[in-house]
């Protein structure tokens, strides 16, 4: 991730308050709202100097969230970078640097940066052999979910709740992954013995049970 990353060109800040403005402008649209509506402007990480500090990082402290950031890395890349892991903090079966976080970086680099520098960055992170997850899904609330094709690769012979689109509306099928049929068309879950097949098209979201 960060050897894909770090070619890229840079779009420096004037500062902290400069990069806390651009992140509370990232968090303040309706994009970043119909993605991650738990991550408000009223939680957004404080942004710290990092004097001494060798790299950016995102840190959840005793008093909330924070992203260090040395006068090095005070760039739009660097803070999209850091808010996509707040995006994720409470996502903890998810890797850190995951396919479902390139996903978002490459999502949040189009929408914030323009589709140039998005295409760098799927080139690059083509070069580097960044994995990255399926775009996100949209559910019956209007919310796009991540992270819903990377748990079912990461899942497999654990208990999880798979919300699709039914043809008779939306449910929620609890049971064992088992894994994928049909050139991964077909999820295959079982409850209590009984195998259950759900089409991959229509699942918009996956969490542990």
């Amino acid at each position: 991730m960060y050897l894909a990353e770090t070619p890229l060109p840079s779009s420096p800040l004037p500062g902290l308050d400069a990069c806390a403005t651009f992140a509370d402008r990232v968090v303040g649209t309706l994009w970043w709202q119909a993605r991650f509506p738990e991550h408000t402007l009223a939680g957004v990480p404080r942004f710290r100097p990092g004097n001494g500090a060798r790299q950016a990082f995102y840190r959840e402290d005793p008093d909330g969230p924070t992203i260090t950031l040395p006068r090095r890395y005070r760039t739009k890349a660097v803070v999209l970078h850091e808010l996509a892991h707040w995006a994720m903090s409470d996502q903890h079966d998810l890797p850190h640097h995951g396919r479902t976080f390139a996903r978002i970086m490459l999502d949040v680099t189009h929408e914030f940066l323009g589709d140039e520098r998005a295409t760098a960055l799927a080139e690059s992170f083509r070069a580097q052999r960044v994995h990255v997850a399926r775009p996100a899904r949209t559910g019956p609330d209007g919310r796009l979910r991540y992270g819903w094709d990377e748990r079912l690769r990461l899942s497999r012979g654990r208990v999880l709740d798979v919300s699709t689109h039914a043809p008779a509306g939306p449910s929620v099928i609890t049971g064992v992954f088992e894994g994928f049929e049909r050139g991964a068309s077909t999820l295959r879950l079982t409850r209590a013995g009984v195998a259950l097949r759900v089409p991959a098209k229509d699942v918009w979201n996956v969490r542990p049970a």
